[in-house]
């Protein structure tokens, strides 16, 4: 997940992928056993929190996760295109749960690593994810705050708090959009992000989202420019 050289396989993969969102759910939680997801993403660029990883290339990102009641675990690897790097991997713990109705808490550790990082560039980065989100039946909104105390590779503390919703319009279609914040030790570091899109089920395991993403890091370059992204996810 660079930013500095940046990182987020975008709207669909949002929650799908990025697995990280949600985990357990009530049901899972009445049971006693083990149950086990992946799902397959295919996107025509790689962003994360705005900023593009990919050089504007495709990407393709592969997960599997596991809960047991409250708690859920999950990994994923995708390709990204930046400071030498082809490959990242990131691992996902954490503890989901219904606080009132329709409001469930999250908190969980999120881990990004790069197999192919130059000898010397620790862009490995650990970070904490306090997650609040409430179902208003048929429409959901949400804020998530993620904190570390070493930010890929600059030894600085840094925090990202964004606000998401979401609302189906149909059977198949839904609309949903998020803002976030990202803010480091320096405030040369700080930024906004944006997006807005749509997503179809087009099978049961199958769902299409088209996303437009913005942000203001304009001293980023073109890494950070307005743009389109396609996707497709598979869920097995």
């Amino acid at each position: 997940m660079l930013y500095r050289v940046t990182k987020t396989l975008i709207g669909a993969c949002a929650a799908c992928v990025l697995g990280f969102s949600g985990a357990a759910n009530a049901q899972d939680a009445e049971t006693n056993s083990i149950s086990w997801s992946a799902s397959l993403t295919g996107a025509t660029e790689y962003i994360w929190r705005g900023v593009e990883q990919s050089a504007g290339d495709p990407a393709v990102f592969a997960a599997v996760s596991a809960s047991y009641g409250n708690f859920y675990a999950g990994a994923g690897i995708e390709n990204v295109d930046f400071a030498g790097i082809d490959t990242e991997y990131d691992f996902w713990v954490g503890f989901a749960a219904p606080i009132a109705d329709g409001t469930t808490f999250d908190i969980g550790l999120v881990r990004y690593g790069y197999l192919d990082a130059p000898s010397g560039l620790d862009l490995d980065t650990v970070e904490l994810k306090l997650a609040l989100s409430h179902d208003f039946g048929g429409f959901s909104a949400g804020i998530t705050a993620m904190i570390t105390d070493d930010f890929f590779a600059t030894e600085a503390s840094a925090q990202h708090v964004e606000v998401n919703a979401s609302t189906l319009v149909s059977e198949n279609w839904t609309i949903s959009g998020s803002v976030g914040h990202q803010m480091l030790d320096s405030s040369a570091g700080n930024y906004t992000h944006w997006n807005i899109g749509a997503s179809r089920s087009v099978a049961d395991n199958v769902t299409l989202d088209i996303r437009y993403i913005d942000t203001d890091a304009d001293y980023l370059g073109g890494a950070a420019d307005e743009r389109i992204v396609a996707s497709f996810s598979v869920a097995f």
